[in-house]
């Protein structure tokens, strides 16, 4: 059961409290689809924002299971808000346990984070190229200046947390005849950075995921975090991959609650007219309210789990990769069929927007387009379990 220990416990209890400030605001952003600054300053003034940073370097040094239990609570509250918070998370998270960045990058991001609450997130879509998982060549470009710098030109999409983002981990095309590709980090206040407000989507419309747009920002070789050849790729640790898809399953699976949390008090309470008693007593809701806690129950354990699983067994994790994956497919899989129930329990006053079961019903489909899809992931696992047994 969780919590398993006093941390953990500490950490889940700051969440509720952040999901219950969040909560009463988190409809009229998701209405006018407007970002909610006053969530992250208040996450600001309360710590959250530097919880998965480590201890060495000033933070709460709280691990994956940790940061899945709180981004569960969160959910709850806010999608939008949950998703959005958790990419910060997730890229400090990632790079604790990886350690790919230069010392001094690293150094500088993560104890700005502790001192000023700067958040971090890797922009890496575009127009053009879609997910960069896919393959191909971005068209944001980096050119090597008369005196030694860069000037980074291009536009990225899905830019999420963009109105509050300190730095942004760039990925770009070095146009200096080697082919690389390179991953910069970008202060956002920095001169030619600037913010398309593009967002208008369906889904996690208070994610604040719009367009940022690069126009000859003076790029340093101090600030590149990575750099690499496509045709001759850098073997890759696993360690750090599991952040992005188990915390985006939390944050789902949290929304997915509160859905089911309303269609079961909807059910206790409504009362139709001659009838004898409210609907809690009809067969078919009885059946779905089962289906829906028999889904959860089953996701829940499953992503606890396998982000426990993650960390203790840190040599394992080339194996452990494809249960991640397939932990996150199933888990939005879920958060998908429980807002689903939750809406046929309810009925057709659940889709009136002054209720917010049809917000968490539009904001779980929007993880459908988060990597790992589904087809990577299926492919993932029937590779580790195929490809070693071919004769």
């Amino acid at each position: 059961m969780w919590p398993r220990n006093e941390k953990q416990a500490s950490l889940i209890d700051l969440a509720k409290t952040i999901s219950k400030e969040i909560e009463g605001t988190a409809a009229e952003h998701d209405r006018n689809g407007t970002f909610p600054t006053e969530h992250y300053d208040f996450m600001r003034n309360q710590g959250y924002l530097r919880a998965s940073v480590p201890k060495e370097h000033g933070g709460e040094g709280h691990g994956l299971s940790d940061i899945a239990l709180a981004q569960y609570e969160i959910g709850k509250g806010c999608g939008a808000t949950a998703v959005s918070v958790g990419m910060h998370l997730m890229v400090i998270g990632s790079e604790r346990e990886a350690l790919a960045w230069p010392e001094q990058i690293r150094d500088r991001i993560f104890r700005n984070a502790v001192k000023d609450g700067a958040m971090v997130n890797n922009l890496a879509s575009e127009p053009d190229l879609g997910s960069p998982t896919g393959g191909g060549r971005p068209i944001t470009i980096l050119e090597k200046t008369a005196n030694g710098k860069w000037l980074l030109n291009g536009r990225k999409t899905f830019s999420t947390l963009s109105p509050v983002m300190t730095y942004a981990i760039t990925l770009a095309a070095v146009e200096d005849g080697t082919g690389d590709i390179a991953r910069v980090a970008v202060r956002m206040d920095s001169p030619g950075v600037s913010i398309d407000e593009t967002w208008d989507s369906m889904s996690m419309r208070a994610s604040g995921s719009h367009d940022v747009i690069f126009s000859d920002v003076i790029v340093t070789g101090e600030d590149f975090v990575s750099r690499s050849n496509p045709s001759k790729p850098l073997s890759r640790s696993p360690n750090g991959a599991a952040w992005f898809p188990l915390l985006l399953s939390a944050a789902n699976l949290g929304i997915a609650h509160a859905a089911r949390d309303y269609a079961v008090d909807f059910a206790v309470n409504r009362k139709p007219t001659g009838s004898a008693g409210t609907i809690s007593k009809i067969p078919y809701v009885r059946e779905q309210v089962a289906r829906m806690e028999s889904m959860m129950l089953v996701a829940r354990r499953s992503l606890f789990s396998c982000a426990e699983d993650w960390e203790e067994n840190p040599n394992e994790r080339k194996h452990i990769l494809p249960e991640v994956s397939i932990t996150k497919v199933r888990c939005i899989e879920t958060a998908i069929a429980v807002t689903d129930l939750a809406m046929r329990i309810v009925g057709g006053v659940g889709l009136e927007r002054s209720r917010p079961l049809e917000r968490y019903f539009r904001d779980v489909r929007g993880a459908i387009a988060n990597p790992p899809i589904e087809a990577r992931a299926l492919e993932q696992l029937a590779s580790h379990i195929l490809d070693g047994h071919e004769s």
